[in-house]
């Protein structure tokens, strides 16, 4: 597994490969596109995990599997897809307008997707 993040805390306590990623969401979204479109790796959750609403959150992290064409659940076309649907919206965002007291908490939040999608890999879901 490669994790894809720009969030101090998922960076401080994540236990497998993790690539900082310095920017704002459409930057980690854009890292994760190219590693899906290399075919090498692939989604092992959705990009927009949660709802599309936390596309606001100036935190993102993707988690990528490195997983043989054979055995993808979803094709690689429409994990890409998926990618470019999440880019596209995170397109018209200023991340730089989230008030400046609210970016713990969105830090949790992306925190907290993290840890379900890392309790889903434990579990072999």
């Amino acid at each position: 597994m490669l994790v894809l993040s720009n969030n101090p805390q998922v960076w401080d306590s994540c236990q497998i490969d993790c690539e900082r990623i310095e920017g704002t969401p459409r930057e980690v979204l854009y890292r994760a596109l190219d590693l899906v479109g290399s075919g090498e790796y692939s989604l092992f959750a959705h990009p927009v995990a949660g709802n599309e609403r936390l596309l606001r959150n100036p935190y993102r992290t993707v988690v990528l599997t490195q997983t043989p064409a054979a055995r993808r659940r979803i094709p690689q076309d429409r994990q890409t897809a998926f990618i470019n649907r999440a880019l596209n919206k995170a397109e018209d965002i200023e991340y730089g307008e989230i008030p400046a007291g609210t970016h713990a908490d969105y830090a949790t939040v992306d925190f907290e997707l993290f840890k379900t999608a890392m309790n889903s890999a434990e579990n072999g879901e």
